[in-house]
């Protein structure tokens, strides 16, 4: 994939970017229901984001392997020596490839900090739901273990 295609794709992804905002009542309180519903859909997008992230960083790895195989070649076929150095492609590549990490130990962050709200929320959805008749300490334990089982995913662990 070309650094032009790329980078157009990352421009498309960030107007593609879901905005993030509450919405407040007449009286300033923000709507519980609302800040629910952002909250998992921000959890969900920084899943899906991770994930998305994971693969280009898969992929760019992929391409990099094969550049300095295809130079190795080119190389031994010329008969130069090898001196280890690398093309610009490389170099961008790697370069993308630390932005991605940087970008996922972010959504890694964000995803940790939100982890309270996320329980919170899974607790309503849960008593609305399966949830219906357990009682609050089974609907955390079981809110707790479904959020922590998200964020595991998202780790890697």
């Amino acid at each position: 994939m070309s650094m032009e295609t790329e980078k157009g794709l990352r421009e498309k992804s960030l107007e593609n970017e879901p905005k993030f905002e509450s919405r407040e009542g007449g009286e300033g309180e923000k709507d519980p229901e609302l800040q629910a519903a952002a909250s998992l859909e921000r959890a969900d997008y920084l899943v899906k984001e991770v994930k998305n992230n994971k693969q280009q960083m898969q992929n760019i790895l992929l391409h990099i392997g094969q550049v300095t195989q295809a130079i190795r070649q080119l190389r031994q076929q010329l008969q130069l020596s090898d001196d280890g150095s690398h093309s610009s492609s490389v170099k961008q590549d790697h370069d993308r490839v630390t932005e991605l990490k940087e970008q996922i130990r972010g959504y890694q962050d964000e995803l940790l900090k939100m982890r309270g709200d996320l329980i919170r929320e899974e607790m309503e959805q849960l008593k609305e739901g399966v949830g219906v008749g357990m009682s609050s300490g089974e609907l955390e334990k079981l809110a707790e273990k479904n959020v922590d089982e998200m964020i595991s995913e998202v780790l890697g662990e």
